[in-house]
């Protein structure tokens, strides 16, 4: 990608599961399975495959081993490297008992093998009628609200509006959001528009003058939409290829490319673009199958016209064949054949949406508007599968077609997987600069587990109409190695962050190396507490994907954490709130091995990362409101509160403030409360900060944070 745009390059050591062939031993009994932990491929001919076997009632088969699996590449024999059976359940969310709806985290980690599933929901705005897009926002976020567990990550990609998408998170709230930005994009078919050219001509036809021949006027733009397309669904592809162990699903939804693709060479005429066009069109489309298969990307095609005849265009413009059987022979064929040619347009377009699912082992959702079932096999398909690996024998990167075969040598016995896949070129297979592990971590779609971490990210207003991110990650002190000099235990950590914007463009980026130099003081508790490290950053409002990866170098473990970043517009919003942070009175027992950070210092103690404290602490919030409207002269009511599990309220403080105490028009009331924790039963809580301005139509603003006492 040009300039600072993140590319899609992931890197990381593959798992394997050696078979029985290679260890020469008897396989051991099965057991639970272990979910095969999201890693990165480093080898160009590595081909990975998801295999749904089922039994003759249609049961899901749990107990197979490699030695039952006949796996072939153009008929010759494959040695599985990987046979890992992937039973993923479906979480829900875990509300408090009194609430309908989590509270969203406001701390990230990397602490747990993520254990989900991955999707990709594509919108292909280029081919969705605007009239649609209302029917495509609802089916994606029923997909989101029921079908999605809250171990999945997912990601929404707007084709035709590339800033209207969301990164992959398993944040809900967020993917909505981005479905609610989607408007469909889609021409008039061909053959409405070869129509409204005919009766244009029409009017314009006089003696002498010949207007020629009715014709696609939109075809140029057309084919320029179905390049975009095929090359965008291409590069997602691409960039979800390079992840491993696990099965990754795009859900596209899209009413197909309607374009005759396989017209005869001789032919010229309405939907036949000029065979150079088809040409490029046709090596588009293979190459996007190229990568998806290559890749191991499963395409799920969902089309939202549901069941439809074929012609409903024509009833948009009155040209049913009804509407013309009064106006002589002539105006009748006319009708049949402008009927004829929406139903083979729409015919195109289906084939078009099979082609893709067929190719890549997914699913053709066409014809149907029952979303439930459909919804469901997605799921079904992408919970419990083998994940087969191996090397390819064929290092050529020919870019051709390899067929596969996966057989069941066990009997009665069913197997679906994809059917083959597209070598990469050798252009593709080149070797490139070898690329800073940290940065590695920076471009990829997902968290790396590793070097365990856990980070926050507060905003608060900064410089001048900029708002500043308070940055705290906790590195665990199990994970890093310390090496003895002197009286001190020393490690280094290169640590650094970016911020991408909706279009995938650093906005704001930095590097440093946090110095580890641990007084003895903390070599006892270091295991236990390990260390912190803290930054503070200015960007403009905004939404963004905060991503942060780390190294030690002892022994070069790595790890990254992202975290979905809201910047609201603090310097002009007529009443805003920043952020929480939030300490603790043990939050010294951590060694902090980079600070510089205003608003940090603000607080008793460090800002701390955890969300469980024991009854012998005492918590200190800090947040800031903001109240850019002084006149008239008004209040501002703040109010703290805790309210359990059940509902019951255990901690209130209120507080009043006036206009007047701000010394400009733009200024902020600071509020930090302390929470002693000694009165709080062990179990789960709410912590709520709120504002309300007087003035005018009384704004308000809250946030708030989910914590436990152990």
């Amino acid at each position: 990608m040009p300039g600072a745009r993140i590319a899609a390059l992931f890197v990381v050591a593959l798992v394997c599961v050696p078979s029985a062939q290679q260890t020469g031993q008897a396989p051991p009994p099965p057991a639970t399975p272990q979910q095969p932990p999201l890693t990165f491929r480093t080898t160009a001919n590595y081909v990975e495959i998801d295999a749904i076997v089922t039994d003759q009632s249609g049961a899901i088969v749990r107990d197979l081993k490699p030695t039952d699996f006949d796996v072939t590449e153009d008929g010759k024999p494959q040695l599985l490297t990987v046979c890992s059976f992937v039973d993923i359940p479906v979480e829900r969310p875990d509300p408090l008992l009194v609430r309908d709806r989590i509270v969203e985290p406001d701390v990230v980690t990397n602490d747990k093998e993520f254990d989900g599933r991955v999707f990709m929901i594509v919108l292909d705005g280029y081919h969705i009628s605007s009239l649609l897009s209302s029917l495509v926002r609802d089916q994606a976020v029923k997909f989101i609200d029921r079908y999605m567990g809250e171990n999945d990550i997912a990601t929404v990609v707007q084709i035709g509006s590339p800033a209207a998408g969301q990164e992959f998170t398993g944040n809900k709230r967020l993917l909505k959001q981005a479905l609610g930005r989607f408007t469909g994009q889609s021409l008039r078919s061909i053959s409405a528009t070869v129509n409204a050219d005919a009766l244009t001509k029409g009017d314009e036809r006089a003696p002498g003058f010949e207007p020629g021949a009715p014709r696609d006027t939109d075809a140029p733009v057309r084919e320029f939409m179905a390049r975009q397309s095929l090359d965008s669904l291409k590069r997602l592809s691409e960039y979800m290829g390079q992840l491993g162990g696990r099965r990754k699903a795009m859900l596209l939804f899209s009413e197909g490319i309607s374009i005759d693709m396989m017209p005869p060479v001789q032919l010229i005429g309405p939907g036949a673009p000029p065979p150079n066009q088809v040409n490029e069109l046709r090596l588009a489309q293979r190459a996007m199958v190229g990568a998806a298969t290559r890749s191991n990307v499963s395409i799920y095609t969902i089309d939202p016209r549901g069941l439809r005849s074929g012609f409903e265009d024509s009833t948009r413009i009155g040209m049913t064949p009804s509407a013309v059987e009064g106006s002589g022979t002539s105006g009748a064929a006319a009708g049949a054949q402008f009927v004829g040619g929406l139903q083979d347009e729409f015919r195109r377009s289906q084939d078009s949406l099979r082609e893709y699912a067929d190719s890549t082992g997914g699913l053709a959702i066409v014809d149907q508007n029952d979303m439930d079932a459909a919804f469901d096999r997605i799921v079904k398909d992408n919970s419990s599968y083998y994940l087969l690996g191996y090397h390819s024998p064929d290092p050529s990167h020919d870019g051709k077609f390899h067929r596969l075969s996966v057989k069941m040598k066990r009997p009665g016995l069913e197997v679906r997987t994809r059917n083959g896949y597209f070598a990469p070129s050798v252009k593709s297979a080149e070797s490139k600069t070898p690329v800073d592990p940290v940065v590695r971590m920076l471009q990829s779609p997902a968290a790396v587990r590793g070097l365990g971490m856990r980070a926050s990210a507060s905003v608060l207003k900064g410089l001048m109409n900029k708002s500043t991110v308070h940055l705290t990650v906790e590195f665990s002190g199990q994970d890093l190695p310390l090496k003895p000099e002197g009286r001190v235990l020393k490690n280094d950590v290169t640590v650094e962050y970016v911020a991408l914007d909706v279009k995938g463009e650093i906005q704001a980026n930095g590097r440093e190396v946090a110095d580890i130099r641990l007084a003895q003081k903390y070599h006892a508790t270091f295991p236990q507490n390990g260390v912190r490290y803290m930054h503070e950053f200015e960007i403009a409002p905004g939404r963004y994907q905060l991503r942060i990866a780390a190294r030690e170098s002892l022994s070069g473990k790595t790890g990254s954490v992202f975290v979905d970043l809201d910047v609201p517009d603090l310097a002009t919003l007529p009443f805003a709130m920043g952020d929480i942070v939030l300490t603790s009175t043990t939050a010294e027992a951590t060694a902090t091995g980079k600070s510089t950070p205003a608003f940090g210092r603000l607080l008793p103690t460090p800002p701390v990362t955890t969300r469980v404290f024991s009854k012998d602490e005492t918590l200190t919030a800090l947040t800031a409101f903001y109240d850019n409207v002084l006149e008239p002269k008004h209040r501002v009511d703040l109010k703290a509160t805790v309210q359990s599990d059940v509902g019951a309220q255990v901690f209130l403080r209120e507080e009043t403030r006036e206009s007047t105490e701000l010394a400009s028009a733009k200024g902020g009331y600071r509020w930090q409360i302390s929470l002693p924790l000694a009165s709080f039963a062990p179990g789960r809580y709410v912590l709520v900060l709120e504002g309300r301005s007087w003035l005018g139509d009384q704004r308000t603003a809250k946030k708030e944070i989910e914590f436990r006492v152990r």
